[in-house]
């Protein structure tokens, strides 16, 4: 089954009002945008290959949102430790330490997160879970500091393909849930041994489906 359809249609429910002003983004990335048109709806995973990531001279990485296909989004900027990508259709996701922590151009917005410290490395080092308590912020509707409440374990090593490449990467979970609303989800990370977030599966809202990001080419800092 095709499932370009059920991305496009996901689309088509975003808010056209809600992006972020492009006039701000510097020319090279508009290029590396426009370079990159259409793979956000409609291709297959193995339509982005080595070759087209290698072409971009930017930061980018895939995204799928729940069963739709996946596509490019490249890197627009970093400040300290968020870093902002765009999608060929003006989607914008920050990201701190490989964790999205806001959006624009959905119809239903994260515009906060705010967490205590968490260390993928003590958990790697200890094995233990860790119980943890995380606020989220939206748009539209409004709902500010929603509390959820879980914790989070590293569950072993894994040989994780990468974009044609196989690397051996640390799996931590975190599974969390608000019971007023009902929401219950698992997050997953894939870290190196320098912490950093390779591939992630991520659910930040009761209203939209899950996140699924992989790094193609790391952002240099």
């Amino acid at each position: 089954m095709n499932k370009a359809p059920l991305l496009l249609l996901f689309f088509l429910l975003l808010s056209s009002c809600s992006v972020l002003d492009t006039s701000r983004i510097a020319p090279g990335y508009l290029d590396a945008i426009k370079k990159v048109k259409g793979y956000i709806v409609g291709y297959q995973n193995d339509s982005i290959t080595p070759e087209l990531i290698k072409s971009i001279p930017y930061a980018s990485s895939t995204l799928k949102i729940g069963k739709g296909a996946p596509g490019l989004i490249i890197l627009e900027s970093l400040n300290e430790q968020e870093e902002t990508w765009v999608s060929s259709d003006e989607i914008y996701l920050v990201f701190k330490d490989g964790r999205l922590v806001k959006t624009r151009g959905f119809f239903n917005n994260l515009i906060s997160f705010q967490s205590s410290h968490v260390s993928f490395e003590k958990l790697i080092a200890s094995g233990d879970p860790e119980p943890f308590v995380y606020y989220y912020s939206y748009d539209e509707p409004s709902l500010i500091n929603m509390k959820v409440s879980g914790n989070r374990r590293f569950i072993r090593k894994e040989k994780v393909q990468l974009l044609g490449r196989q690397v051996e990467l640390n799996l931590i979970e975190e599974n969390f849930s608000n019971n007023y609303l009902g929401w219950k989800v698992k997050n997953k990370f894939w870290v190196d041994d320098e912490m950093f977030v390779w591939k992630s599966v991520q659910s930040i809202s009761p209203k939209l489906p899950e996140f699924y990001i992989e790094v193609t080419k790391k952002p240099a800092k």
